[in-house]
């Protein structure tokens, strides 16, 4: 289940207060669960939504099917104290809150209870050794021996590094109590803060920044596209044309201008001074998912539904080629620093990369486990990131096609990817309302910030990597500075 889904938003999707009897979250489960099936939709888009709307609802059920009763409000007037019932605690999305309530469901012998809140508490904090270790004692209790194995091995280790960090040095960041469940998961306090808040009517799904770092378009599925003023946050321009779902924007070389696509099938050049549609492009017949430009700006390369990537001239509105090869929608594109290279990201689980000038396929990655929903280039033109339903995001040799590494902390779909202009970071936006920060060469998750309240899908650094933008399925974009 997602690690961020908390009893109160559980509670709000099954539509129940906190006193319904498990009977009740059982019920109004399979209720909603028969209401949102996806083979009850006809359409893609309602379908698409359709799966989302049953993931939270599964998310919800999961965490309520083992809760009893509880009254909510007497509880919350005695400040989250125990009586003989399950307490709501007050701030309910904190890894101590689960570990403490699993702690109290141990004592009363209440063992799968307990394990449930140990696991929650682990998926919001996975440095949490004592976590770990109570989990493997009611994992004993229950007879589950290999479990309780793996968590006490997990709990020494864990407890052996925080140790290591707690002795280290000042120069080394370690926190001053590192065994303490925090909303942060590395050793290494963030330089990120958010500086400002901004706001669509519903999900922001695409973020691009200009080239000259002086604004920054975001598409929602509101069927809008903003385009912004970088530093101070200010609305330009409101762009009005698309009529479904704002997938994908592109800025020009110049910043001249810029591209939208959309569930609508149409690509849109907009000009970024005055807000004024200038072309409207008819390149698929199914929703565009993915779109960059060339290094010259004269040529579109868009994919999506159709399985295939398009390329277009600009100027006179003519399709070039067509590239075929991926057998399932086309997620993300990214175009190589010297225009030579364009790897492509396919819900059929591969990465692509094509050599532009020849349209040939160089080489095809195959090791995540599920859908790869985005990619990204380096800015040295080596290195490519991809993240995936899988929870993880890959780094390979772009020109080897070896994978260099592949990085583990997020609990749950790896939605957006970004590297930092000197190619020394990676930036990952997740389903688990995270952003998450990587050193490129080793892999090492430096730091996490988390302040959306639902999916990240898009990340974007700017051009002088001081700015990172995030945007949210909560409807909100985020600037962070370092």
């Amino acid at each position: 289940m997602s690690d961020r889904l908390d009893i109160k938003r559980a509670y709000d999707i099954l539509g129940l207060t906190p006193d319904a009897s498990p009977e009740d979250v059982k019920l109004a489960y399979r209720k909603l669960a028969k209401t949102w099936h996806p083979d009850r939709f006809s359409e893609a888009e309602q379908k698409q939504e359709a799966e989302e709307k049953i993931k939270r609802i599964n998310q919800a059920y999961e965490l309520l099917k083992f809760i009893k009763p509880s009254l909510a409000k007497a509880s919350a007037s005695r400040g989250g104290t125990s009586t003989g019932k399950t307490t709501i605690y007050s701030n309910r999305s904190d890894a101590e809150t689960f570990y403490k309530w699993g702690m109290e469901q141990a004592q009363r012998k209440n063992y799968i209870e307990a394990i449930e809140n140990f696991t929650q508490a682990i998926r919001l904090n996975p440095n949490y050794f004592e976590a770990y270790k109570y989990r493997g004692l009611a994992c004993s209790k229950m007879g589950w021996e290999n479990r309780a194995a793996s968590d006490f091995r997990n709990a020494a280790r864990l407890e052996r590094e925080a140790r290591k960090y707690q002795s280290a040095p000042p120069a080394s960041k370690s926190p001053k109590n590192p065994s303490q469940p925090s909303s942060e998961t590395s050793v290494f306090t963030s330089p990120w803060k958010c500086v400002r808040t901004l706001n669509h009517a519903n999900w922001v799904l695409a973020i691009a920044i200009s080239p000259d770092g002086q604004t920054f378009a975001s598409g929602s599925s509101d069927n809008t596209i903003k385009i912004w003023h970088l530093n101070t946050g200010k609305v330009l321009h409101t762009l009005i044309g698309h009529h479904k779902w704002v997938r994908c924007l592109a800025f020009s070389p110049d910043s001249k201008t810029l591209v939208s696509g959309s569930d609508d099938c149409s690509v849109m050049i907009w000009e970024v001074a005055t807000g004024k549609l200038l072309k409207t492009l008819k390149i698929h017949s199914t929703p565009i998912f993915s779109l960059v430009l060339s290094l010259d700006g004269q040529f579109i390369f868009s994919g999506g539904r159709d399985t295939t990537i398009k390329i277009t001239h600009i100027a006179i509105e003519q399709l070039l080629h067509v590239l075929k090869g991926h057998s399932y929608s086309i997620n993300s594109l990214a175009i190589s620093p010297n225009g030579e290279v364009l790897a492509s990201g396919s819900g059929d689980n591969s990465i692509k990369i094509w050599q532009i000038k020849s349209k040939k396929l160089l080489h095809t990655f195959n090791k995540h486990l599920g859908r790869v929903t985005c990619v990204a280039i380096a800015s040295n033109g080596q290195i490519l990131a991809s993240g995936s339903y899988d929870k993880t995001i890959k780094l390979w040799d772009i020109n080897t096609g070896k994978q260099n590494n592949s990085l583990t902390g997020h609990s749950d779909s790896v939605l957006s990817v970004a590297i930092s202009p000197d190619s020394q970071q990676i930036a990952s936006g997740s389903a688990d309302r995270s952003v998450k920060f990587w050193q490129t060469d080793t892999g090492e998750h430096l730091y996490t910030i988390g302040h959306h309240s639902d999916s990240v899908n898009a990340v974007a650094f700017s051009p002088d990597g001081k700015t990172l933008i995030s945007s949210s399925r909560d409807t909100t974009i985020k600037i962070w500075q370092s």
